[in-house]
């Protein structure tokens, strides 16, 4: 067996071979790459990419054999179920690298915070699928797009997911206008733009009259759960601010819209006169009696 080294998080981190190792399990200090990748449902490969992403430390080698104990097992658990919620890879390990109870408290929160604009269930889609919803032969430049966007996500099992219905229902209904799907994510990025900046403005509100306060406090139990109460109540309250403040500015909008368009009429008349009114046309299957 050989072995290289990278430099991680943990610091030195092995890789080791795949050749069988022939190990007397009563003996054993702990789990091999290969009986851990077994335990987690995972293959070796990736395990080792998140290894290299500072997500597992580094094994305990006893001669040229790396070996992980119980802990890094139920640690790696907890980082599928994280990932499978649809945390990113480095605020997980961001999140379990402050401690135990500190992480529990922090993930707890952010999936308060993340709960009422996430779906259970949200559309399902592979490449020909995408490819028959696009109307397109290559689906994978406009998936690209839409990934950058945040509007698909790539699951574990290979498979893509919009990550909202809404999502996937406004873009369908928009192809159905004519818009083709180039043009929906050239419009659909506008949007985002936009909305970035108003989610940032309810997230800086969040921090600033609810999280600090508690950060300042030293997160102490007793006020966790008038945390999560205050959250359930304002966070509906977010939704429905952008749904109301957006019927305004759309009424507003259209107004502004309608007077241009007015005027643009108004400015043909007085060049060119009123308009003439049309003669109807007869359909050439119409008989005249």
């Amino acid at each position: 067996m050989g072995r290289d080294s990278m430099t991680g998080t943990y610091g030195t981190i092995y890789h080791v071979t795949d050749i069988p190792v022939k190990v007397d399990e009563a003996k054993a200090p702990g789990l091999t790459i290969d009986e851990v990748a077994r335990r987690v449902d995972m293959s070796v490969r990736n395990l080792r990419e998140w290894r290299a992403l500072g997500l597992l430390p580094p094994p305990k080698m006893q001669g040229r054999v790396g070996y992980y104990d119980e802990s890094q097992v139920e640690r790696l658990k907890r980082i599928r179920q994280l990932h499978s919620q649809g945390f990113p890879l480095d605020l997980i390990r961001r999140l379990l690298d402050v401690g135990a109870e500190a992480g529990d408290v922090l993930t707890s929160f952010v999936g308060d915070l993340r709960a009422p604009f996430r779906e259970e269930r949200p559309p399902i889609a592979d490449l020909a699928e995408l490819a028959r919803r696009w109307g397109v032969d290559d689906p994978l430049p406009l998936l690209e797009r839409a990934v950058a966007l945040g509007l698909i996500r790539q699951r574990p099992d290979g498979q893509y997911e919009f990550t909202n219905a809404r999502v996937a229902q406004v873009g369908d209904a928009l192809q159905d206008l004519g818009l083709s799907a180039e043009q929906t994510l050239a419009a659909t990025s506008e949007v985002r733009a936009h909305l970035d900046g108003i989610a940032e403005v309810f997230h800086r509100v969040w921090l600033e009259h609810v999280w600090q306060p508690f950060v300042d406090a030293g997160l102490p139990r007793e006020r966790w759960s008038d945390i999560r109460r205050t959250l359930a109540h304002v966070q509906p309250v977010a939704m429905e601010a952008v749904i109301g403040l957006f019927s305004v500015a759309m009424e507003a909008e259209i107004e502004a819209g309608i007077g241009r368009e007015v005027e643009k009429v108004e400015r043909r008349m007085q060049a060119n006169g009123p308009f003439a009114p049309r003669e109807p046309r007869l359909q050439p299957s119409t008989k005249i009696r």
